[in-house]
């Protein structure tokens, strides 16, 4: 009587309007749009640490949530297209990573150039609090949290440094958070 559902969409697109990385630079602008969640990545460590190491139950409150964890757990994936698409329209965007299993480490470097490595500051978005549970209730070092999960950012965009303030600015008017992650630098794609 149980049910695991997955879904899946493919598209097409011209090749000529292909974003693949290769015209990222040292100096663009890593910017963020957050997530709703876990989405739906990094869920066996979250059933072990809620489920086997503490015993949980869906229907516990959690404060921090202001929700189950059932309902916590449930939140849907945000999906990014209404907001990548019209900033495709307006502005060059050379690169896209949508942050799912691996996290931050994993998928990243599949965008950037080998010159290139992603300078982030993780103190720029405020973290969501089921992230910061995880963390706490299970001890999992901050450097596997960043492996494993989006940690709040669920898209990331890499763009030249003299749209960067254009693009927050658009964003903003259409009521979208947006947070500026950091920079590329020289580096060897990591």
């Amino acid at each position: 009587d149980e049910y695991d559902i997955a879904g899946f969409c493919v598209g097409i697109v011209d090749k000529s309007k292909l974003i693949t990385g290769k015209e990222i630079q040292a100096g663009d602008v890593i910017l963020g749009l957050p997530s709703t969640g876990v989405h739906s990545n990094g869920y066996s460590l979250v059933r072990k640490i809620c489920f086997d190491v503490r015993q949980m139950s869906t229907d516990e409150y959690i404060p921090e949530f202001g929700k189950t964890l059932g309902e916590e757990l449930l939140t849907p994936t945000r999906l990014y297209p209404k907001v990548c698409l019209p900033l495709l329209d307006h502005f060059q965007i050379k690169g896209m990573v949508h942050i799912t299993g691996g996290g931050f480490y994993e998928n990243i470097p599949r965008i950037l150039p080998m010159d290139c490595d992603a300078q982030i500051d993780t103190g720029v978005w405020p973290m969501l609090p089921i992230f910061q549970k995880l963390q706490e209730w299970g001890n999992v070092p901050w450097k596997e949290m960043y492996r494993t999960f989006n940690m709040g950012i669920g898209m990331i965009l890499i763009v030249p440094a003299e749209q960067a303030v254009a693009i927050k600015e658009f964003l903003a008017e259409r009521q979208e958070a947006c947070y500026e992650l950091g920079t590329i630098i020289k580096g060897s794609k990591v």
